[in-house]
């Protein structure tokens, strides 16, 4: 029977060196916070700070759902945009010269962007 490696065991390498780090209490519950963030476990998130690498935050559920929203949004463009290639451009040319068609096209126009300054509030931009 060939052995294999746990998960554990493959995921962390064995450092074999310590070192030992104080903080005051303001400091660690700041750790813990940045870490519960990040999703990762203190000593992870110490780890890779002093490094140098930056963890990076989870999305909040807010930007889960704008980031839906999002693609969301997108779909609805690029299916009017394949609508509209699929047409003849005679008839491309009509609906542009359509009043209604074209102040219904300014305000979904106008809504997306309204939609996307939203959207880029929820990423904190």
């Amino acid at each position: 029977m060939i052995k294999t490696k746990s998960k554990t065991s493959e995921k962390r390498q064995n450092k074999g060196h310590h070192i030992d780090v104080r903080f005051t209490e303001e400091e660690y519950n700041q750790i813990i916070t940045n870490a519960n963030k990040c999703g990762m476990h203190k000593s992870n998130y110490v780890h890779n700070a002093v490094l140098g690498h930056q963890p990076k935050q989870l999305m909040t559920e807010g930007q889960e759902e704008a980031l839906k929203s999002l693609s969301a949004a997108r779909s609805e463009l690029v299916g009017i945009r394949n609508a509209l290639h699929g047409l003849p451009q005679e008839v491309r040319k009509r609906y542009f010269r359509n009043e209604r068609i074209m102040k219904a096209w300014i305000e979904g126009v106008n809504y997306l962007i309204q939609h996307w300054d939203t959207i880029k509030e929820n990423f904190g931009g």
